[in-house]
């Protein structure tokens, strides 16, 4: 099993359908699968560990009513529909997404609720919300930050007779889209209240682009300045909604935006829908987003309270092709297969078919193992000549950053504990 260029038919055929509607992951009992191991896939393969995807699903949900805020996870980590609908399950509220054509790829995978955590803008990318909308089934929403958006989207929403539910976006200076100054946002008010059929539905922001040696004293900031102007927004009746919406949160500072938000002393009284966006949970990684799980870990109560906790439940496994020098192996796995921007992939175990061992179990990679080199269809490890690597023998990686390998596969192998694929789902990037 490999990536898009690879004969989709034979995805296809080994497709089998255990994500049934509540029951989440789950063995099928009329295959045996396919394993891993036994060489029975193609490699390289990406491939998520159903048990630690369900293990992580659960524990974000759990973290989110004990928090008190509702769960809206970005899709566009994933991008595979089978997945949102397992995290709706669970308990989400909805689905963030990035783009248009991820919203439209959701809908037709039957995501009915869907934040598009970004601005909407040109003409093609309207039409193609307004026919969203028009079947009556999404409830949408998405952010603006201009008069200029504004403006745009007022006219062609008042045209089409349609009505587009819109968050106020605030941002901080050199980071993302957001209107930056949060104690004036008369301009985007003004121009607002000229379209009828453009819905304030709340407020959103994004703090993780807040990067210093203070940052969670400048995110807190942050959030107690937007809090502020949504209970001036809200006491003063400018929102559409009986409950409006307060969003924001990624991987890194969920634990404390949600706890501003609920303690806030300016949200007090107030009914509101809070929402935290968190992407990377349910594939998770032992690289950035591990150190960030452990800097959450530092901080949340709760939690440190919830049972377990995130874990990687990525991998790539991929063959040795050639140990050409004592120490120096080649892999055929590369830029094409998996996320090499925040760090390269860590080898973590090996499994040698030809072997002898009576239990399919590949072996921990203790030793010094380590990715130096990355191209487009090969790595190059360099490792301790006491650890036995040899042509044939599979390699199994972490890597960091989930959202840049997920997007390299058109299909991810779900493995049991086993190591036997068990399904095939579909990524739309």
């Amino acid at each position: 099993m490999a990536d898009s260029q690879s004969d989709t038919s034979f995805y296809e055929a080994r497709s089998l359908e255990i994500f049934e509607k509540g029951a989440g992951c789950k063995d099928v009992l009329s295959t045996d699968g396919w394993h891993l191991l036994k060489e029975e896939v193609s490699l390289p393969i990406a491939v998520l560990n159903i048990k630690d995807l369900n293990s992580n699903a659960r524990w974000m949900q759990a973290f989110s009513e004990k928090a008190k805020v509702k769960l809206a996870p970005h899709g566009k980590t994933t991008m595979a529909p089978t997945l949102f609908h397992q995290q709706l399950e669970q308990g989400c509220w909805g689905i963030s997404l990035a783009t248009v054509a991820q919203v439209h790829n959701a809908f037709v995978h039957g995501i009915k609720r869907i934040i598009m955590a970004n601005q909407l803008v040109g003409k093609y990318h309207m039409n193609a919300i307004a026919e969203l909308l028009a079947t009556g089934e999404l409830d949408f929403y998405c952010f603006v930050d201009s008069v200029q958006n504004i403006h745009a989207l007022g006219e062609f929403f008042t045209q089409r007779n349609l009505d587009l539910n819109i968050l106020i976006e605030v941002g901080v200076e050199h980071g993302r889209c957001g209107w930056r100054d949060a104690d004036n946002i008369t301009p985007l008010l003004e121009a607002i209240r000229l379209y009828p059929r453009l819905k304030l539905s709340g407020l959103s922001f994004y703090e993780g682009v807040i990067h210093s040696e203070n940052a969670q004293a400048m995110v807190s900031d942050f959030v107690e300045r937007i809090c502020a102007l949504f209970a001036r927004l809200y006491h003063s009746k400018h929102f559409s909604l009986t409950e409006p919406i307060l969003t924001g949160a990624g991987s890194a500072w969920y634990d404390l935006v949600s706890d501003i938000i609920v303690s806030s002393p300016a949200l007090q009284g107030i009914d509101l829908t809070a929402i935290i966006r968190p992407g990377c949970y349910l594939i998770h990684d032992k690289g950035i987003y591990q150190d960030a799980q452990n800097q959450v870990l530092g901080r949340s109560q709760i939690a440190c309270d919830l049972k377990g906790d995130l874990v990687s439940s990525l991998t790539v496994w991929a063959y040795v092709h050639s140990v050409p020098e004592s120490g120096f192996a080649i892999v055929g796995a590369g830029k094409r297969d998996f996320a090499f921007d925040a760090g390269f992939p860590k080898p973590e175990w090996v499994y040698r078919p030809t072997s002898d061992c009576l239990a399919l179990r590949p072996t921990r990679i203790d030793q010094h193992c380590e990715v130096i080199k990355v191209m487009d269809q090969h790595c190059m490890i360099s490792f301790d000549t006491t650890l036995s690597l040899a042509p044939g023998d599979m390699v199994c990686f972490s890597t960091s950053h989930p959202c840049l390998t997920m997007d390299k596969w058109r299909y991810i192998a779900l493995i049991d504990e086993d190591f036997v694929v068990r399904k095939t789902i579909e990524t739309f990037f």
